[in-house]
């Protein structure tokens, strides 16, 4: 039994740093779109925000954590630790694949995926929890790619305004500020839904625990830090150059209205995407100047890959279910 707790927190760590290659992104691609930053300089510093964000998780992010350990299946369901393993499988395939082909996409959808489409499969459609997750998990995914879009536009409106009333920011240091603000905020969000899922293989050694224990967010935190440093880079260069171009004013407004987004919905336990946040603003700041001033293919490609996630992930978790089901 231990040794399988052991594969199952492991799995959970190598999620974690799944997340960290294709989600770093999300924090440093307005600073190296930008020419603020080179990529080695903005991930380094950043990491270590979303470190701090993923360790601040175990006490500020409550309500997500019990939403993915309790809030998508039904109580009646008997949990195992091959469902657990499948949905990490799914979940960790899919984000490393599209991190390994420079596409950013969501980890939360792939949880949820995996999740939900394992669980019909293992336990039966009713199962499901599916007011829950519509109103919980879908609703908030759906909305706030379109509150980001047009936050980030409201605020370069903003930030444009305070510049030509004299009240000038001073857009480097804020740029640097507001992607720190973006990379914890990313550590809040996502660290409890990866700590869910491990966090199953540790109460089946203490059942007396009802929380992940703070270490394990602390390996977690270094997991998604080691991630996002060893192989982020090609998801960066997609959302920081192939997109749109942006200036430090216009990076700063897509980093202030993601990392409001995104906290905001942290602390309430609404699973919002980083990726669709931060993407969608970026887009929406493209967008400033017209559909001239995005690049419609690399936003086709990334508006495809967001769309088979669920699917995807939620295949892969069903296949792993299958193999480790035969294998016991």
């Amino acid at each position: 039994m231990e040794t399988t707790i052991i594969i199952g927190m492991g799995a959970a760590a190598a999620l974690a740093f799944a997340n960290g290659a294709n989600d770093i992104s999300k924090s440093i691609a307005t600073l190296v779109g930008s020419g603020e930053s080179d990529y080695r300089k903005a991930v380094l510093v950043t990491s270590l925000a979303v470190a701090a964000g993923g360790v601040l998780a175990s006490a500020w992010a409550v309500k997500m954590i019990l939403l993915f350990t309790k809030g998508m299946l039904s109580p009646q369901v008997q949990l195992n630790q091959a469902f657990a393993l499948a949905i990490l499988g799914g979940a960790v395939g899919w984000v490393l694949l599209a991190a390994r082909f420079g596409m950013p996409v969501s980890t939360t959808h792939a949880i949820v995926g995996a999740t939900v489409l394992t669980g019909v499969y293992a336990f039966g459609f009713d199962q499901v929890l599916w007011s829950s997750v519509g109103r919980k998990v879908a609703l908030p995914l759906l909305l706030s790619p379109f509150v980001a879009f047009g936050g980030a536009w409201l605020s370069f409106r903003f930030l444009h305004w305070l510049c030509r009333e004299q009240y000038c920011l001073n857009c480097h240091w804020a740029h640097w500020a507001s992607a720190l603000a973006s990379g914890f905020a990313r550590g809040l969000n996502d660290t409890p839904k990866i700590a869910g899922l491990g966090f199953f293989f540790y109460a089946v050694l203490d059942p007396s625990v009802t929380v992940a224990p703070r270490w394990f967010f602390l390996v977690l935190a270094a997991a998604n830090a080691v991630g996002g440093i060893v192989m982020g880079l090609k998801v960066t260069e997609t959302l920081a150059h192939k997109v749109t171009k942006m200036d430090h004013l216009e990076g700063f407004a897509a980093n202030l209205a993601t990392t409001a987004l995104v906290v905001g919905t942290a602390l309430q336990g609404f699973p919002v995407s980083t990726t669709h946040v931060s993407s969608s603003a970026i887009i929406g700041i493209g967008l400033r100047g017209g559909k001239g001033g995005l690049n419609l293919a690399t936003v086709g490609q990334i508006a495809l890959a967001w769309l088979v996630t669920i699917p995807t992930a939620g295949a892969l978790g069903v296949a792993c279910y299958w193999i480790l089901r035969r294998s016991t």
